[in-house]
C-alpha cells in the first residue's frame, strides 16, 4: 500500500532528471542507523537535484518497513527500489533486503539478490558507492552515518578518486560510531556533521560558487598555485610539479568548497595557516583506486606471457616491481598469478615483489592484507577459497602470498629503482604525470628489466616514443617486453626544477592587414638574409639534448658518421672522432652557463682530403618537456693551396712540420684514449653506483619489513606473556572454578528439575520462537503436554499448528501471525486431540521481541493445558444460572452481599416488590452504608453473624432474625433470614460472597 502511495506522489514532488547532470547521493547506514536516516531526512531540502540512495543493512528474512517509518517527515517521496527503474531528482530510494545495490551509466537502479550464505551484512556500502564512483564522477556524493564495522570506507575512497564528496556522522552524535570512524580514519572525508546539519551541506555543495577559472589555465594566478606546490613539497616531501595540473586543480577546488572558499587566493592563506589541511590536501592527492585483478583480460594476457617467459628463465630468483601499489590489491594479484604459473614447484624459487607507493597510509593498509567482501565481490569462488581466509566479517589474504611481497615507501619520480627485475607493472599512474616525467620513467624502467622482461601499463597509457626499448606484446592488454640494447649506463634521471612562468597579460596580435607597408618590407629583408645565411654561410646545423643525443639535423652534414653497432642518438657516437675532443670541451662550456663558444678552425682529414672546421655551439633554453637545447652549426672549407712553412734560411721545413703533426696526432690519440678510459671508468662508477643505490632501496625496503615483522613478534611476544600469566592464574584457579562450576551445575540440575516439576503439576510448558533462523524450542513440558516423545518429535511451526484440532488450526495460524504484529489479544486458546483421543483446552501467552525496524525477532512463552479449569469454569456457571433462575422466580426476597468490595450485587423482584429497593437504590449502600439497611440496636448481633458466615462451609445455612429496611414507608421490617456461602476466595479460603434469603415475620 506505501508504495502504491508513493509513486502517485512521485508524480507532483518528483521531477524527471533536469537538464543539468543529475547528483547521487549514497548514504550508508547500519546499526543505530535508523535514527540517523529520519533526522537527515526530516532535514533535506526539496530542490537538490539530487537522488538520494539508502544502503540501510537489513535482516535478510523480514519484510522491510523503512518506507514506513521514513516517509512520515521526509519532505520528498520515499520509494523502495525496483530493479531497472530510472531516478528522479528530489527523491529517496531504500534498498530492499537481501539485495546489493548499484546504478548504471544511465542512471538506473541495479538490484543484485543473493542465495548463498553471506558474510557481512547487506546491502553492501561499498558496492553502491563505488558504482556511483564509476557512473557519476564529480556529481557523486557518499554520506555514511552509524553502524559498526568499516563498511563504505573503501566505497567512500571510490568517490573522492572521482572528485566527490566524502560526508560521515559526527560520531560524538551516533549510536554506533564503528563506521564513521573508520571512514575518517582513512583520510577520504571531506566533512564531519551532525545528521541534522547534512541537508544544509548538501544545498552549500550545489549552490556554492566554486572558482570555476582554476579550470583555465591563463588565468590562474600563477603564484598562487607555485605556493600551493611548494607547501606540499615542504609538508610532504613530494614535489607534484611534474603531475598534471589539471588532476592538482580539481582537488584543490574540492578541497575549497568543502571549506566554503571562493577564491584560490585565500585557500594558499588558509593553507599557510592550518598545517592539517596541507595534509587533507595532500591525502586527496594520494587517492587511488585498484582491485584485485582489475581488467581480467589484460591479466589473463598478462599470465599467458608470464608463464611462457618463467618457462624460459634460467635462474629460480623471480624479481616483480609494482609501482603505485596503493591498497596492495595489485602485487597481491601478481602474486597469485605467479603461484598459479608455479604451482608446486614455487618453494624451488626466490620470489620478490617489490610493492611501492608514496602514501603511507596505503601501504600499511595493504602490509595487513585484510580487505572487505566488497573487494572481492567480482572475484571468482575458487580464487576466495584458494587465497584469502575468513577473518571476522572480512577476508585476509593467506601468509604464503603475503611472503611474497614487500611493501616499501618510494618515489618513483625521485627515489633509484630495483634492479634486475622481470616483470614492473605500473597501472594507471602516468596518466597523472606529464609528458616530460613520462620520457623520464620510461627509459627508467627499461634499466630496470632485465633483457626481455615484461612491462605493463595501464589501459590509458603508452611508451610513447621509446619504440626502440620495448616491443608490444599486447596494445589492447599494454603489455611490452624490454627489447636488448645496450644499456651500462644508468638514464638521466636528475631533472631541472621546473620553471612555471609568471602570468603575463596576453597582447593582442597584430593584424597583418594592417600592417604597415615599412614594417612588411623589414621582415622581406630580414628572411632573405636568413635564408642566405642558411644556404650559404652555415648550411650544416646540428641540435642536441642535455642528454647529448641528436634530435634534429640540418643539412647534409659531412662530419656525421655511423658508427658500427647498436645504432644510438648520441652525438659523440655520429660526430667525426678528431673533433669529438673539441666537442665535448665546447659542451662543457655550454653547461657551465657560457652562451656562446667558437672552437675556430680546426685541420682534419675528411674523406681523403685535408679540410679546415669550425664549430658555434649556441644555448637555447626552452620551458618543459623540451627543456635545455644546444645548436651546433659546422662550416667546412676547403683551401686551393696551404702555405709553405720556410726556416730561416728560406727553407721548407716539411720535416719539422711533419714531425710536430707527428706528435700532436699522438697527443690527441692519447688524449682521447685517457678520455674513453675515464669515460669507461665513469660508466662503470655510475652503473655501480645505480646498483648500490637500488640495493640501498632493496634493503630499505627489506629493514621496513623485517622492522614489521619484529613489532609484529614482539606483540605477539607480549600477548604470549600475557596469555601465559592468564593462564598461570586459570590454572591456580582451576579447582575453585572447578568447585563453583559443580555448585552451578547442581543448582542448575536442581533448577531444572524444580521447573520440570512445576511444569509437570501445573500441566504446562516453556517455547521460544526464534524467527529469524525459524527454528522453534520446547521445554519437557511441552513434550509432555501434547503426549510426544521428545527424541522422535521435532519441533516446527508448521508441526506445531498441526497439533491444534482441526476446528481451531486455521484460526491458531492466523493468530500466531497477527501477533507478531500485536494484532491479537494474548492469551490464545485452542482445542488439541481428535475423534480418538480426548478434546483438551491449551492456553497460550506470550512475550514478543521486536527490533529497531519494528520487526518481530524472538517470541517465548508458555502453554498451559486448562481443560479442568474450563469444565470447572462452565459448571460454575451453569450452577450459577440455576441459582440465578431460582432466586429469580421464588416469592422470597432475596439478595448477594460481596464481603470483598462490602456492596449488594445482586437483588430479585421479589425483594424490590416488597421492601422498595432496587439494585440502583442499594448501591447508595455501600461499604459501612451497607449497616444502615438494619436496626441500630441489632448492629452488632448482625456484624457478627455476617462473621460467622463468612468464615463457614460453603453451603451451609445460617438462619437469623432481625429488622430490614424498608424504603417506603421508612421503617424497619421483621424478617426470617437464611444466610448460605455462595462463593469462596482463593486466596484466603473464606467467603467472597453471601446469599440471604429472607420474608417477613409479620
Amino acid at each position: 500500500m506505501q508504495k502504491d502511495k508513493g509513486t502517485s506522489k512521485s508524480k507532483d514532488l518528483a521531477s524527471p532528471v533536469a537538464e543539468k547532470p543529475l547528483t547521487i547521493v549514497g548514504v550508508g547506514s547500519s546499526a543505530g542507523g535508523l535514527e540517523a536516516l529520519q533526522i537527515m531526512i526530516a532535514n533535506l531540502p526539496d530542490d537538490t537535484n539530487m537522488s538520494f540512495i539508502v544502503a540501510q543493512h537489513l535482516s535478510p528474512s523480514h519484510k522491510s518497513m523503512m518506507v514506513d517509518l521514513l516517509v512520515k517527515d521526509a519532505p520528498i517521496p520515499v520509494f523502495t527500489a525496483v530493479d531497472g527503474e530510472a531516478l528522479r531528482a528530489n527523491a529517496l530510494y531504500i534498498c530492499p533486503p537481501n539485495h546489493n545495490i548499484e546504478i548504471s551509466r544511465d542512471n538506473k537502479i541495479v538490484l543484485t539478490s543473493y542465495v548463498e550464505a553471506r558474510r557481512t551484512p547487506r546491502p553492501s556500502i561499498d558496492m553502491l558507492f563505488e558504482s556511483i564512483a564509476t557512473h557519476k564522477g564529480d556529481d557523486a556524493i557518499g554520506i555514511i552515518l552509524s553502524g559498526t564495522g568499516s563498511d563504505g570506507s573503501r566505497g567512500i575512497r571510490a568517490i573522492k578518486a572521482e572528485n566527490g564528496f566524502g560526508i560521515v556522522q559526527d560520531p560524538h552524535t551516533a549510536k554506533y560510531d564503528g563506521m564513521p570512524n573508520s571512514a575518517i580514519n582513512s583520510g577520504n572525508v571531506d566533512l564531519i556533521v551532525s545528521p541534522e546539519q547534512i541537508g544544509a551541506e548538501l544545498k552549500s555543495i550545489v549552490m556554492f560558487p566554486r572558482d570555476r577559472t582554476i579550470i583555465d589555465e591563463k588565468t590562474i594566478p600563477r603564484e598562487t598555485y607555485i605556493g600551493i606546490i611548494r607547501l606540499l613539497k615542504l609538508h610532504s616531501k613530494v614535489d607534484f610539479s611534474l603531475y598534471k595540473e589539471n588532476t592538482i586543480l580539481r582537488r584543490i577546488e574540492r578541497r575549497m568548497t568543502s571549506l566554503k572558499i571562493a577564491k584560490s587566493e585565500d585557500y594558499l592563506l588558509h593553507l599557510s595557516k592550518h598545517s592539517e589541511e596541507i595534509s587533507f590536501l595532500f591525502n586527496d592527492m594520494l587517492i587511488g583506486v585498484t582491485s584485485f585483478f582489475r581488467d581480467v583480460r589484460a591479466y589473463e594476457a598478462l599470465r599467458r606471457e608470464l608463464q611462457l617467459y618463467l618457462a624460459n628463465k634460467t635462474d629460480k630468483i623471480i624479481r616483480v616491481w609494482s609501482a603505485g601499489c596503493s591498497t596492495g590489491e595489485e602485487p597481491y594479484t601478481l602474486a597469485m598469478i605467479i603461484s598459479d604459473i608455479l604451482g608446486d614447484k614455487k618453494n624451488e624459487y626466490k620470489i620478490q615483489i617489490f610493492a611501492t607507493d608514496i602514501d603511507e597510509q596505503a601501504i600499511s593498509f595493504a602490509r595487513e592484507a585484510v580487505y572487505p567482501e566488497s573487494a572481492l565481490h567480482y572475484l571468482p569462488k575458487q580464487i576466495k577459497a584458494k587465497f584469502f581466509t575468513v577473518n571476522g566479517d572480512q577476508y585476509e589474504v593467506i601468509k604464503p602470498i603475503k611472503a611474497m611481497v614487500i611493501f616499501s615507501l618510494h618515489d618513483i619520480n625521485k627515489d633509484p629503482p630495483f634492479l634486475r627485475l622481470d616483470l614492473i607493472t605500473c597501472r594507471n599512474l602516468m596518466i597523472y604525470f606529464t609528458a616530460e616525467l613520462q620520457r623520464m620513467l620510461l627509459p627508467t624502467f627499461h634499466y630496470a628489466l632485465n633483457p626481455g622482461g615484461l612491462l605493463m601499463l595501464g589501459i590509458s597509457e603508452s611508451i610513447g616514443l621509446f619504440q626502440e626499448q620495448y616491443r608490444v606484446i599486447s596494445k589492447s592488454a599494454k603489455l611490452y617486453q624490454a627489447v636488448s640494447i645496450n644499456k651500462s649506463l644508468p638514464p638521466e634521471r636528475t631533472m631541472h626544477s621546473r620553471r612555471i612562468p609568471d602570468y603575463i597579460e596576453p597582447t593582442p596580435a597584430v593584424d597583418r592587414h594592417i600592417m604597415s607597408p615599412t614594417k612588411r618590407l623589414d621582415q622581406d629583408y630580414s628572411a632573405l638574409i636568413m635564408e642566405a645565411l642558411k644556404s650559404r654561410v652555415l648550411p650544416n646545423a646540428l641540435l642536441i639534448n642535455e642528454n647529448q643525443d641528436i634530435v634534429f639535423s640540418e643539412g647534409n652534414n659531412e662530419l656525421l658518421v655511423r658508427s658500427e653497432g647498436i645504432p644510438t642518438n648520441n652525438i659523440f657516437k655520429n660526430f667525426h672522432p678528431k673533433l669529438t675532443v673539441e666537442l665535448r670541451s665546447s659542451l662543457h662550456e655550454i653547461d657551465v652557463g657560457k652562451p656562446f663558444v667558437d672552437t675556430g678552425y680546426q685541420n682534419i682529414k675528411l674523406k681523403d682530403d685535408n679540410v679546415w672546421v669550425r664549430m658555434m655551439l649556441v644555448r637555447v633554453d626552452r620551458s618543459p618537456p623540451l627543456g635545455r637545447l644546444t645548436v651546433i652549426f659546422t662550416d667546412i672549407e676547403r683551401p686551393f693551396a696551404l702555405p709553405n712553412i720556410k726556416d730561416i734560411e728560406g727553407n721548407i721545413g716539411t720535416e719539422v712540420a711533419k714531425e710536430q703533426e707527428r706528435l700532436l696526432n699522438r697527443t690527441r690519440d692519447q688524449l682521447q684514449n685517457v678520455i674513453e678510459e675515464l669515460e669507461t671508468s665513469n660508466e662503470e662508477m655510475q652503473a655501480m653506483n645505480e646498483e648500490l643505490q637500488s640495493s640501498n632501496e632493496e634493503l630499505q625496503s627489506s629493514n621496513e619489513e623485517l622492522e614489521t615483522t619484529n613489532e609484529e613478534l614482539q606483540s605477539t611476544n607480549e600477548e604470549l606473556q600475557t596469555a601465559y600469566a592468564e593462564l598461570r592464574m586459570a590454572y591456580e584457579e582451576k579447582e575453585q572454578q572447578q568447585s563453583e562450576l559443580q555448585v552451578l551445575r547442581s543448582d542448575l540440575m536442581q533448577s531444572n528439575n524444580l521447573l520440570q516439576e512445576a511444569e509437570k503439576i501445573g500441566l504446562s510448558g516453556s517455547w521460544m520462537w526464534d524467527i529469524e533462523n525459524r527454528r522453534l524450542t520446547w521445554s519437557k513440558g511441552c513434550f509432555t503436554l501434547f503426549n510426544l516423545d521428545a527424541n522422535e518429535y521435532q519441533p516446527s511451526f508448521e508441526a506445531f499448528i498441526g497439533l491444534a484440532h482441526p476446528d481451531d488450526r486455521n484460526r491458531l495460524e492466523t493468530q500466531m501471525k497477527e501477533m507478531l504484529v500485536k494484532q491479537v489479544k494474548l492469551p490464545i486458546t485452542f482445542k488439541v486431540g481428535g475423534a480418538d483421543q480426548a478434546v483438551r483446552v491449551i492456553s497460550l501467552d506470550a512475550v514478543v521481541s521486536f527490533n529497531e525496524l519494528k520487526q518481530a525477532t524472538k517470541v517465548m512463552g508458555t502453554m498451559t493445558d486448562i481443560t479442568e479449569k474450563t469444565h470447572y469454569e462452565k459448571n460454575t456457571s451453569a450452577y450459577k444460572d440455576k441459582i440465578n433462575y431460582i432466586l429469580t422466580s421464588s416469592l422470597n426476597c432475596a439478595y448477594i452481599y460481596n464481603f470483598i468490595d462490602q456492596h449488594i450485587e445482586y437483588v430479585n423482584p421479589t425483594l424490590t416488590q416488597q421492601f422498595g429497593f432496587s439494585l440502583a437504590d442499594l448501591e447508595d449502600f455501600s461499604g459501612e452504608a451497607f449497616f444502615k439497611l438494619f436496626a441500630s440496636e441489632e448492629l452488632e448481633k448482625i456484624k457478627q453473624h455476617f462473621d460467622r458466615v463468612r468464615t463457614g462451609s460453603p453451603g451451609a445455612t445460617y438462619p437469623s432474625k432481625y429488622a430490614f429496611k424498608k424504603r417506603d414507608p421508612n421503617g424497619f421490617t421483621p424478617v426470617y433470614a437464611n444466610h448460605t456461602v455462595y462463593d469462596l476466595d482463593e486466596t484466603t479460603g473464606y467467603a467472597s460472597k453471601m446469599l440471604v434469603t429472607f420474608f417477613a415475620a409479620e
